[in-house]
């Protein structure tokens, strides 16, 4: 009797997918040297209804199996666009650290994750007519699912915005408005213990002024009390070339970000990292410190020619929010290219190497270089490759299979 169904079943299922508007992406890279392991491994199903609404579902593997499932929708109806979405832990049981705000005064804990289990929600709708726009996002997360970048690495870490004793759940609730030049986003959040006000930002962006000069400001508060004000005035100067000076003042210290821009062919930018050393008054500026600074040219929407250098690399670090480099790495050289490829695609070739200031051949460290290669229509390959002079390699393929 089953076997008399099975061609059954196939029929419906190929007539389903024929009536549904199905499309999605795999993406995979699988590291090859020195040992055999599955870096990455993402599939996204999406099914569109009515051209208006999309439901997509998003897998997330590594070589343990299915770590990571969401689910989204996105739609409207006219003016109003509504997004949303769930995920989950489906297979994950790590024990994992979870940190807490520092005016929580309290160690952190170590939590065993059970799966499965439901991690967070949300849902968001905007209202947008005649270049205004308002809308409220709403946000639902379960212990100890809240993620953030604690320690300021590149990567997240769990997080709980709630002081012990925990709580099951989060919510945070999210207005917003833009009505150029003028923007405001307001948090309100609750602990389990009702809802209050946590944080509010009150910008302007792109402010006219005279002779072709461009101000914005963002000016940033929370319940505690002011955070910080930050201003940035672009000034033309000739020939396609014009300077943006930004300054950010916080409680404890100032940050200045000077950045020349050449509307020309191409495009340079040289970004000075470093903060203001002042006196006994915010207003008296005695010195400048500088961490670091960046010059990239960019020759294309995908190519360009980039060099970093830091001269202090914590400082560095804490103020991109980027853990950059290894062991006494303090400087990266980068060239990325792009071109048409096969059948309608583009490539895209990314190279880097990175120094210390000795103990190597001209302070060489490693080398870095990322490959994407369409091959089909729908297919491209991947290629990631880093070589350490230590002797140290690793290789990756992979690919990308749209559909």
């Amino acid at each position: 009797m089953r076997k008399c169904l099975l061609p059954w079943g196939g029929v419906i299922l190929l007539g389903l997918l024929g009536w549904a508007q199905f499309s999605g992406e795999w993406t995979a890279l699988i590291r090859i040297v020195p040992s055999i392991k599955l870096e990455k491994c993402v599939l996204t199903l999406n099914y569109t209804v009515d051209r208006n609404w999309t439901i997509a579902s998003i897998s997330k593997f590594d070589e343990t199996g299915l770590i990571d499932q969401s689910f989204s929708l996105t739609g409207g109806f006219g003016p109003l666009s509504i997004t949303g979405g769930m995920a989950f832990n489906p297979t994950v049981a790590d024990t994992v650290t979870v940190y807490y705000p520092e005016i929580c005064g309290s160690p952190t804990d170590a939590v065993t994750l059970t799966p499965p289990a439901y991690k967070e929600a949300w849902v968001k709708t905007a209202f947008t007519l005649a270049g205004v726009e308002l809308g409220v996002e709403f946000h639902h997360w379960a212990y100890p699912y809240y993620l953030k970048d604690v320690d300021k690495d590149g990567e997240l870490e769990h997080y709980w915005p709630c002081c012990p004793p925990q709580t099951a759940t989060y919510t945070l609730i999210t207005l917003f408005a833009k009505f150029p030049p003028f923007g405001l986003r307001i948090d309100i959040a609750d602990c389990c213990t009702g809802l209050g006000f946590a944080e509010a930002v009150l910008s302007l962006t792109d402010v006219g002024l005279c002779c072709g000069l461009a101000y914005d400001a963002e000016l940033y508060f929370t319940k505690a009390g002011f955070g910080y004000l930050e201003t940035a005035l672009e000034l033309p100067l000739c020939c396609n070339i014009s300077l943006e000076v930004a300054t950010r003042f916080t409680v404890h210290h100032k940050q200045v970000r000077v950045t020349p821009k050449w509307n020309g062919m191409g495009q340079a930018c040289f970004i000075v990292y470093g903060d203001l050393v002042t006196g006994d008054s915010l207003l008296e500026i005695v010195g400048l410190e500088i961490y670091g600074y960046k010059l990239r040219c960019k020759l294309s929407s995908c190519s360009y020619v980039e060099l970093l250098t830091a001269f202090d690399v914590t400082k560095l670090k804490d103020l991109l929010d980027q853990n950059i480099f290894e062991g006494n790495e303090f400087q990266y050289w980068k060239v990325a290219f792009c071109g048409p490829g096969c059948c309608g695609g583009t490539y895209t070739l990314g190279l880097a190497a990175f120094f210390q200031s000795s103990g190597s051949l001209f302070g060489l460290t490693r080398i870095k270089g990322d490959l994407s290669v369409p091959i089909m229509a729908n297919f491209d390959l991947l290629l990631s490759l880093s070589v350490s002079l230590s002797g140290g390699t690793e290789l990756a393929v992979g690919w990308t299979f749209r559909f």
